[in-house]
């Protein structure tokens, strides 16, 4: 068994971690670069090598396992800054994208304007084709109208096409053979079909789903194709993987089969890095996830043992149609600026320091307060602990900005207004938390919450209090916990098809069971190409249905076993029992209208238990002392400080506290209690 990698890329910082086949594994954190995203990644792992006591060829010679995660596809996105594309849709329905379903973000702001288009609508051009519902050619594809549209494509300088015909998911000849001419035309040219990107009804999602892939095509293509090319030329053995929204990973060759699974896919890490830490908890099938970075802060949820999902998840007002992990993100990190409104109210984000200039307190020429510069400035951090003391932080530089652009203009102190930082940044976190549970029907208080981020362990009792968590895990790679997710996450590859029928039909289960004995064989064969042994492939299976009548699907799991018309009775009482948490009712009276039958099909070899990378002799005793601000008690109290790396398995500390690691600081409140986990992390049990 060799090492793990994990890589990260974040808007502050890049996170490489190391997972040793020992178990012991270190957390490095490198500026990110977002002109250069390559420079931050050597630069990290020469770092970590460092750390590890090794080089960065021997340490990837003897990586089994290397998985990245990056931002580049989002951000293309948001900020519009992809390359020039084309659409290719049955003619007549050009206006798909800009029609969608009719609606719009904010339905009662006559101001709101209409997102920009990805694609101008001169290069949306139509394309006298069309195939039936039943799959049947009602109008031969005409071959010369692409070759058309091509040249006209050329002309303009498009870089990637995407092609999306009526019920191509039926029959996806015409989209096939459209394809075959564009790269004709186009040599070069990135094209991808709807047909193999997202094989599901639903015009306008899967007109979405690939506009944006062909989006993003080009940039994540080269990007990635560079990155591999570095990593095998620094001595890695086997292919690197990338991390998906689907909460897998899949090769590069797979990931721009279909790019828009590269969207969001950094904090889709977290359920596993979750799942791997949590199994002493109380509800170790029951987490809520948050990681508290340097610009964002973002949540999801692992229920019943699975992270959870959703079909809906938007970028840039645009679906993204693909399965993914549902994560919401808001502008709460460490670098969060702090700034007072026309009305003089105090806010917090979403702008960001970033890692250039960064907080005020890094003394690169950043003026704005941060939420770091507010830690900072009531004693909650020091000075000389953050990352593990290779970067010192200025308590002096903190206060000025706080002084200056929210303490002195409100007629406050330094404290007082630091304090009012920290707790809207946290009123911002908890109301997140509450969007994705308690507005979902889930009560938090049955849950646990895994904390990560450089920033999570200095907030996460607070937001554990706020929603009455009463345990709160933050694990000693939690500076690094999505890259860390990467390291520990499976091989994943989703399939869906559709399959029309109702659950009450007398040839149901026998339709349905040949529907996933095809998507079974065709995944498992997938992942035996790719080294994996029989008991290393693992299938899930889900549908996603509906009342007859209804507009809007829900996905659930299938129960285990063959697939009869037991089976279909059980998944009946799931889907209606899963509509009644979610909508607070259920038809239990009615059948399930099928409409996609999914597959998730992962290869996962056991990671190692993580432990400690150096073991103290125990007796947990604090470095030092000083006053710092305390949320739970709203109050400057004096507080024991401990260096994280000194307190053994078992340690026990009761707030006031501050831990201090090196991608991380701990806070616990008074009365609430730390205890040192087996493999270093720490469990805090809130006083509630």
């Amino acid at each position: 068994m060799g090492h793990r990698v994990g890589i990260d890329i974040g808007g502050t910082f890049t996170d490489v971690v190391l997972l040793r086949d020992d178990g012991t594994f270190h957390v490095y954190k490198e500026d990110s670069t977002p002109d250069q995203p390559l420079l931050a990644i050597t630069r990290g792992l020469g770092g970590l090598a460092e750390e590890a006591g090794t080089t960065v060829a021997e340490l990837l010679r003897e990586t089994e396992f290397l998985v990245h995660g990056q931002t580049m596809a989002t951000n293309a996105l948001i900020q519009r800054n992809g390359p020039v594309i084309g659409l290719l849709c049955t003619q007549g329905f050009r206006d798909i994208m800009y029609l969608g379903r009719g609606g719009k973000p904010e339905r009662f702001n006559i101001h709101l304007q209409k997102p920009e288009d990805f694609v101008p609508r001169y290069l949306r051009l139509g394309i006298p084709e069309r195939i039936g519902a039943d799959g049947s050619e009602i109008l031969p594809l005409d071959e010369e109208a692409i070759r058309n549209a091509a040249r006209r494509f050329g002309a303009h300088g498009v870089k990637a096409v995407a092609v999306a015909y009526l019920w191509s998911i039926v029959d996806a000849s015409h989209e096939k053979r459209t394809a075959e001419i564009v790269r004709e035309e186009l040599p070069g040219v990135d094209v991808l079909c709807s047909s193999d990107v997202l094989p599901e009804i639903r015009e306008w999602e899967r007109t979405s789903s690939t506009l944006l892939s062909a989006y993003i095509a080009p940039i994540i293509g080269d990007y990635l194709r560079a990155f591999e090319k570095e990593m095998a030329a620094g001595g890695l053995p086997h292919p690197p993987q990338i991390m998906q929204v689907n909460g897998g990973c899949a090769s590069v060759e797979d990931l721009l089969a279909r790019p828009v699974n590269a969207v969001a896919s950094g904090p889709a890490a977290g359920p596993a890095a979750g799942a791997h830490y949590a199994s002493d908890t109380k509800a170790p099938d029951r987490l809520i996830i948050i990681d508290m970075g340097g610009t964002s802060f973002d949540v999801c949820m692992l229920r019943d043992s699975e992270p959870v999902m959703s079909t809906d998840i938007r970028v840039a007002h645009q679906p993204i149609g693909v399965n993914g992990v549902e994560v919401l993100s808001i502008g709460a990190g460490g670098g969060s600026i702090a700034w007072l409104d026309s009305g003089k109210a105090l806010r917090v984000g979403p702008q960001s320091a970033g890692s250039q200039p960064g907080p005020a307190c890094y003394g690169r020429g950043g003026r704005a307060p941060a939420v770091t510069d507010a830690n900072l400035a009531v004693g909650r951090m020091s000075s000389g602990a953050f990352l593990g003391g290779r970067r010192s932080l200025s308590e002096h530089l903190a206060k000025r900005a706080i002084a200056e652009h929210i303490a002195t203009p409100l007629g406050l102190s330094v404290r007082e207004a630091a304090a009012g930082i920290l707790t809207i940044v946290n009123s911002n976190m908890a109301s997140a938390i509450r969007a994705v549970s308690i507005e979902r029907g889930i009560d938090p208080r049955d849950y646990v919450m895994v904390a990560g981020g450089g920033a999570g362990g200095l907030h996460a009792a607070e937001l554990a209090r706020m929603l009455e968590i009463g345990e709160v895990l933050i694990p000693r790679s939690a500076g690094g916990l999505c890259a860390f997710g990467m390291a520990v996450t499976p091989v994943r590859h989703d399939y869906v098809r559709l399959h029309h029928c109702y659950t009450d039909r007398p040839d149901a289960a026998t339709s349905i069971a040949q529907v996933f004995d095809e998507l079974i064989a065709q995944g498992g064969s997938h992942l035996k190409e790719e080294g994996f042994k029989p008991e290393e492939i693992r299938f899930a299976r889900h549908l996603e249905g509906r009342y007859p009548g209804q507009v809007h699907n829900l996905t659930v799991p299938l129960p285990d076993g063959p697939i009869d018309a037991d089976l279909l009775r059980r998944l009946e009482a799931d889907f209606h029992d899963e509509h009644e948490r979610r909508f607070t009712y259920s038809m239990r009276d009615q059948p399930i209208e099928c409409l996609h039958w999914r597959i998730a099909a992962t290869g996962n070899r056991p990671a190692p238990e993580g432990r400690l990378a150096t073991q103290s002799g125990g007796g947990s005793k604090p470095t030092s002392r000083r006053r710092a601000y305390m949320a739970g008690v709203n109050a400057e109290v004096e507080t024991e400080i401990y260096q994280g790396d000194a307190l053994a398995a078992g340690d026990r500390l009761t707030g006031p506290a501050i831990v201090e690691f090196a991608t991380t600081t701990v806070v616990v409140n008074p009365d609430d209690r730390l205890t040192v986990q087996a493999d270093g992390s720490s469990l805090l049990t809130i006083a509630l």
